[in-house]
């Protein structure tokens, strides 16, 4: 009775994320605002879906070298550790960041770099939370909805 019970739930998990790899790859979202993607291609909006982000087969990881800002380095409302940068030069000139973490500007020095971050990989990150790398998102129906 107990080997039943294991596979209907077996079975019952394996719809489940196949219902969720369903809605990773198929439903549309408009992607707007990306540093190191909008900006780079010059494109206002990019229609697109989680994986044109998270890309990488059966891992959920970001392929290629392409850090992008997409808003969760922000200090965000968890009040984290923060770094405070000002931009002296540059078209940002006189703009200050509040972030959790730098990303690429700590390489390149550049303020257009503030906040890219590197995608992190999907495998296992229910154990992962809080989400984002300022702890905005404590559940993973928060990191969908983001």
């Amino acid at each position: 009775m107990e080997r039943v019970a294991r596979a209907r739930r077996h079975c019952r998990l394996s719809k489940a994320i196949a219902r969720g790899e369903k809605l990773f790859n198929t439903v549309k979202i408009d992607i707007t605002g990306v540093g190191g993607l909008n900006d780079v291609l010059n494109q206002q909006r990019i229609s697109g879906f989680c994986g044109t982000g998270h890309d990488a087969p059966n891992v959920g990881n970001h392929s290629v070298k392409a850090p992008l800002n997409i808003g969760v380095a922000d200090a965000g409302t968890n009040r984290p550790p923060a770094f405070t940068l000002w931009c002296t030069s540059g078209p940002l000139a006189g703009k200050i960041f509040e972030v959790t973490d730098p990303g690429r500007a700590l390489i390149t020095g550049q303020c257009a770099d503030i906040g890219k971050v590197k995608g992190p990989i999907l495998r296992g990150l229910a154990a992962r939370a809080p989400y984002f790398h300022n702890g905005s998102a404590t559940t993973l129906l928060d990191v969908v909805n983001f």
